[in-house]
């Protein structure tokens, strides 16, 4: 099931006023795969997230941005990354940048233009790493290793919460929590990693608060779209855009007592929370497997018919189905019956958004139609 972590929340349609408060020390924005839809190549960056500069501009205390990797499309070149560049200046606030593989496909000429492609800075007391899983086929190893080391030394004692930004899901492994998860690609990925092995215990030795950033999810259909999880001093994110429907980044704030809170960025819906809260989308390390749907469709692919199953502690779900594009195809009201059949017919061959809801709860699922 690729669209995992859409489950309770998805095409919410009331407001949520944002996290930010008269607390609030400062913000940051965090926008992964940023070039947008494979195979399209825009002049700059995707356009639903340009469309949001101006929510960005009148966050407050809004301090800087990072963009989690596949900022530019494949096989970039340097006007790539000029456009790029005056995009971002428009925001007017700095934007640092955690390389993907397709912005390492040319190396050099990113290296030229902006220099290392791992560093750190602090800011508010808080200590912000930038790392490049690409040198070593996702492996933090080496020199950057090394650098890596050093950086945690120097400074844990003196800062209050640690950021990490990468571009891969580092954290997937076939056999573990993460195993259901779907990023955009495991391209240059070797075998075995040392994410657990090395990274993990280096923070979890530590007493900091660390969050870490990963931005290849969202691209397509075959991807998930966000998810969060916490465990220890650990926090894990990922997010991206560029299917459409999930389209997202994330905002980080961080209040005067250090204290973190997220606001997920819907792209493309009128309400900008609309998918909901990012800690919703928790997965239990305490289980091996991550939460299921408690509503069924299939079967999937579909061919002219679709059979709900609905989870019985709904009352009148309202069934929607959306195309790639957020538009509403399908929308009707059922009265507490288990079982239930769409036709399908008047469907286009393609995928779809199926969201079953009632006025406290809500399941979206993922089916192709045939």
């Amino acid at each position: 099931m690729k669209f995992l972590f859409l489950l309770s929340s998805v095409f919410l349609l009331s407001a949520r006023l944002p996290a930010q408060t008269n607390d609030n020390l400062y913000s940051f924005f965090v926008a992964g795969h940023t070039y947008g839809k494979p195979g399209v190549d825009n002049p700059g960056l995707h356009p639903p997230f340009e469309k949001k500069f101006g929510y960005i501009n009148n966050i407050p205390n809004i301090q800087f941005g990072i963009l989690t990797g596949d900022i530019v499309s494949p096989n970039p070149d340097v006007n790539d990354w000029i456009e790029v560049d005056s995009k971002i200046d428009s925001l007017g606030i700095p934007v640092y940048f955690a390389v993907g593989n397709h912005d390492m496909e040319n190396r050099p000429v990113f290296e030229e233009r902006y220099g290392n492609t791992y560093f750190c800075f602090t800011h508010s007391n808080d200590l912000f790493i930038i790392l490049d899983p690409n040198i070593d086929q996702w492996n933090i190893s080496g020199e950057q290793l090394t650098f890596l080391r050093n950086t945690i030394s120097e400074n844990h004692q003196s800062v209050d919460n640690i950021f990490v930004f990468f571009h891969q899901l580092l954290w997937w492994e076939k056999n573990n929590t993460y195993k259901k998860l779907h990023p955009n690609s495991f391209a240059g990925r070797a075998d075995t990693i040392n994410f657990w092995s090395e990274i993990i215990p280096l923070f979890k030795s530590i007493p900091n608060h660390t969050v870490f950033f990963a931005g290849d999810m969202g691209a397509a259909s075959w991807s998930d779209d966000f998810m969060y999880d916490a465990f220890d001093n650990i926090e894990l994110i990922c997010s991206g855009m560029g299917e459409g429907v999930g389209d997202n980044f994330v905002v980080v704030n961080v209040n005067s007592s250090k204290n973190i809170d997220y606001d997920l960025i819907c792209l493309n819906d009128t309400t900008t929370n609309c998918f909901g809260k990012l800690k919703d989308y928790t997965i239990s390390t305490s289980k091996s497997n991550i939460k299921k749907h408690s509503c069924k469709a299939f079967p999937n692919p579909a061919t002219k018919y679709l059979t709900l199953e609905f989870n019985p502690t709904m009352k009148n779900p309202l069934i929607q189905i959306f195309d790639l594009n957020s538009r509403c195809v399908y929308e009707k009201v059922y009265c507490n019956e288990a079982f239930q059949t769409i036709n399908l017919k008047k469907l286009n061959k393609g995928v779809y958004f199926l969201v079953i809801s009632d006025d406290k709860q809500k399941e979206i699922l993922k089916f192709i139609n045939n």
